[in-house]
């Protein structure tokens, strides 16, 4: 699964909106608007955000799927 994809997809599990997730992380809106909608591909450093921001367990592998996409 696409980053993008997945990272809308835990959004919606844990009922956040763009702008809730983007204060928890650091991260602007706009910049998260983008990843999401697939126009750009985060920085490891934003990628391990959101995943910290999202409790996600296995961080290794999201920011990883983030950073490179064709190896996971």
């Amino acid at each position: 699964m696409a980053f993008h994809k997945r990272l809308k997809e835990l959004r919606q599990q844990q009922n956040l909106t763009l702008r809730k997730l983007g204060e928890k992380a650091g991260i602007s809106y706009s910049i998260l608007n983008s990843i999401e909608n697939g126009r750009i591909i985060p920085s490891k450093d934003v990628a391990l955000a959101l995943a910290i921001a999202l409790k996600i367990d296995d961080r290794e592998a999201f920011v990883a799927l983030a950073i490179n996409p064709s190896q996971v």
